[in-house]
């Protein structure tokens, strides 16, 4: 069987349902349509191409595909993209938060096709269960926080008025921000579970749980941006928009923790997830 081939091909034709979707979301949103079943429909098209474009590298080279910058920036878009279908599915009343993440999906995936998509090698230090455990909470915190995103966006978009009328059948303020703040606590959880899973793993690997290098450390970073997050709107009752603009902030953080350190960080631990 040629694995090239199907993991070419699935993986274009996954690429090319991800730009529709998008170009139909913000399309949606500026007509204000409604065409959610062929929405919904498209990115789960899109996902289920690009899982099998994964699963053929993944037996072709005999490995989790996550060696090099090509393999993890795919990875997070299959992340990403899983998030936004569940989300989409399970919260009919939002729906419009895909028009907001959207674009910050398609700006990771123009990110992916800038590096060669070679095959590289995983370190021995990779070949425990560990791994997958980490990368799979990990990816569940990110998706949890994107989806808090989209909310946090309609908020913020809503109040400026930039967008109109076009959020005005949605729920109120009030709701939205509800919704946000239980995908930011499933966040905190996540992202716990990911650094304690990541700890052991560095245990079995390196011979420490913690060693404050860049990621380490700004992984603590974000983990605290999302209980202060939390800490706040639980304790002082702020406002849905104060609330939003931290959320955006808190992502910003976890963006830069989770696509910015592992590229630029020289230490053992690049977070290669």
């Amino acid at each position: 069987m040629n694995f090239v081939a199907i993991e070419l091909g699935t993986f274009w034709s996954a690429l090319v349902a991800y730009a529709l979707a998008t170009a139909i979301a913000m399309w949606a949103l500026v007509f204000r349509r409604r065409p959610e079943r062929t929405l919904l429909a498209l990115m789960s098209v899109g996902l289920l191409l690009h899982t099998i474009a994964i699963a053929a590298r993944w037996t072709r080279v005999g490995h989790l595909p996550v060696g090099n910058m090509f393999e993890m920036l795919s990875a997070n878009v299959w992340g990403l993209m899983a998030a936004v279908v569940v989300g989409y599915a399970l919260l009919p009343r939002v729906r419009a938060f895909a028009a907001v993440v959207l674009p910050v999906v398609m700006m990771v995936l123009g990110w992916m096709l800038l590096p060669p998509m070679e095959v590289t090698s995983l370190p021995p230090t990779y070949d425990t269960v560990w791994l997958y455990i980490h990368i799979a909470f990990i990816k569940l915190f990110l998706g949890a926080a994107l989806i808090a995103l989209g909310i946090a966006g309609i908020i913020l978009l809503r109040g400026s008025g930039l967008a109109g009328d076009r959020f005005s059948t949605l729920p109120a303020d009030a709701a939205l921000d509800d919704t946000a703040y239980r995908c930011m606590a499933l966040a905190l959880i996540f992202d716990t579970l990911g650094i304690v899973s990541g700890a052991i793993w560095a245990q079995d690997a390196w011979g420490r749980y913690w060693s404050w290098d860049p990621l380490e450390v700004w992984s603590l970073v974000t983990w605290l941006c999302i209980g202060l997050t939390l800490h706040l709107r639980a304790s002082f009752h702020t406002r849905p928009r104060t609330n939003s603009i931290l959320i955006v902030v808190t992502f910003v953080v976890a963006f830069f923790t989770f696509f910015g350190i592992p590229f630029v960080s020289r230490a053992l631990h690049k977070g290669a997830i």
